[in-house]
């Protein structure tokens, strides 16, 4: 074929044209398309690559117990998993599970493909990334496992870091009835472990591997370590190639099940919502403040602790009782003022009479910080208990809880910097250190200084310290505080103070 040869412009005409040429032909159109001499001929006409439309059947009238096989495409010796899934999971629970059973981070992007094609020949199922991306097709979210494999036999590719190219088959082998007692996903059995995350793909784990078996000769470390020393650094603590466990697979798929490996499981929505926006060095931060703050379940308060947590607020509602006329200035009464410094303990250290709500800030700070708390309201003249502090007040548990739900304080920079804050006293992190992780992640939350400058160590801190001043007066104030409590109750305001 010469390139003068008439290229017809219809699209009908086009498509019988083409069809009508030889294999050689073909291939001599081929070159000439990709070498760019045919432009010239085919413009003006509409070239659209499509992908083929996944079309779905309708599930199952009663969704099965499937048992399905995964394996990782290329791997030699084989690395494999046998899985029992509910029929009803979408692909979007799908996936977690499988990250789990293999031993992936999820640490990148994955697609579903039904068949046994090759990502660039099949269509696949969209992810919310592929959504953002402008991508149209058939979600995940929307198709259901035993849509895909419903039949023994039927296969499904896992796509997973199209960096590496981790290619995995999903193949059904068989399907039961689903029972309560089946439903949770298991793990039936398996061999040899997931290839550590960005090892450079099937070849690169092959290479680790082979050195690995052969004793880790620091003479023949694979490419692209410098050394032995820096692989070991590099893989994960105590890398096996051959290890492989059920049962310890099948307690990661359920975890992973109920989201409980992920950093923000079983935080308050806007503390998740927070941590999900970090994408640099602010995530590392906060995720390794929350690996430290222990059993994510409502916190079990001691009554030593609660009524120690409770008395700040006790004396000023105490002091306050059912309502109380302010002065012409706006202040407490003298004998108010001075009986919530004695019952808060203030008088023990303030100098001066502690009698003048404008004269002793401690006091003053404490009747503010109740009112922000919504504790206590102020109008024509008056301030008395709100009906929220008069159902708290029934035990210092409840006050305690009415009080760590309000956290934390002030909204925008303050609520988030409080936050962080709330995250980082909770796993035990020194007031003094704090600058140091809170920079850093409200940083990657976008917050800088008004001139558009980076924010300074006070900054961050001043931001945080309405919440932290909170927590502090609970846990004894600056001048007796309980490191212990402080910690307990940053953890108790994301987690909750359990029923006494």
């Amino acid at each position: 074929m010469s390139d003068s040869s008439p290229v017809p412009r219809d699209p009908a005409a086009l498509k019988e044209w083409v069809s009508s040429l030889s294999r050689e032909e073909l291939a001599d159109l081929a070159g000439q398309l990709l070498g760019g001499s045919m432009t010239g001929g085919l413009a003006g006409l509409a070239v659209e690559r499509r992908r083929r439309e996944i079309r779905l059947t309708p599930p199952p009238p009663e969704p099965g117990l499937l048992t399905v096989a995964i394996e990782l495409v290329g791997s030699k010796p084989r690395i494999w998993r046998r899985l029992a899934l509910p029929g009803d999971l979408t692909l979007d629970r799908v996936h977690p599970l499988l990250q789990a059973a293999m031993g992936w981070t999820d640490s990148h992007l994955h697609h579903f493909q039904p068949g046994i094609g090759r990502r660039y020949d099949e269509p696949y199922f969209l992810t919310e990334f592929d959504v953002e991306e402008g991508d149209e097709g058939v979600l995940e979210t929307e198709a259901r496992i035993d849509q895909v494999l419903r039949d023994p036999g039927d296969r499904m590719l896992y796509l997973y870091d199209f960096g590496d190219g981790w290619e995995h088959r999903l193949t059904l082998e068989s399907v039961s009835p689903l029972t309560p007692e089946t439903r949770q996903p298991a793990c039936l059995a398996g061999a040899r472990a997931c290839p550590p995350e960005d090892v450079g793909g099937i070849h690169g784990h092959h290479e680790l591997a082979v050195w690995l078996r052969a004793g880790a000769s620091a003479d023949a470390v694979p490419a692209p370590f410098e050394d032995a020393a820096q692989a070991w650094d590099w893989l994960p603590v105590d890398y096996d190639p051959d290890a492989f466990d059920v049962e310890e697979t099948t307690a990661a798929m359920r975890r992973w099940a109920a989201g409980e490996h992920l950093p923000w499981h079983r935080l308050p929505t806007p503390a998740a919502d927070l941590m999900q926006r970090l994408r640099g060095e602010g995530y590392g931060v906060l995720a390794a403040w929350l690996s430290q703050v222990g059993p994510r379940e409502p916190v079990a308060l001691e009554e030593a602790q609660a009524r120690q947590a409770a008395r700040p607020w006790r004396a000023v509602l105490d002091a306050v009782g059912p309502g109380v006329r302010l002065t012409s200035a706006g202040y407490l009464p003298p004998a108010v003022v001075e009986e919530i410094a004695h019952r808060s303990e203030v008088s023990d250290w303030w100098i001066g009479k502690a009698n003048r709500e404008d004269l002793t800030p401690p006091v003053l700070a404490l009747r503010d910080a109740t009112q922000r708390l919504g504790l206590l309201r102020k109008a024509k003249g008056s301030l008395a208990p709100t009906a929220r502090a008069r159902t708290a007040t029934a035990t210092d548990h409840a006050l305690v809880a009415a009080v760590l739900e309000r956290l934390p304080l002030g909204s925008g920079f303050e609520a988030e910097a409080g936050w962080c804050a709330i995250v980082a006293l909770a796993a035990g992190t020194l007031k003094s250190s704090l600058s140091h992780g809170l920079v850093p992640v409200l940083t990657d939350l976008g917050w800088r200084h008004r001139n558009g400058s980076p924010l300074s160590a006070t900054e961050a801190v001043e931001g945080a310290q309405p919440t932290i001043e909170i927590l502090e007066l609970m846990a004894g104030g600056q001048r007796m505080l309980d490191a212990d409590l402080l910690t307990t109750l940053a953890r108790a305001t994301l987690f909750g103070v359990a029923p006494s």
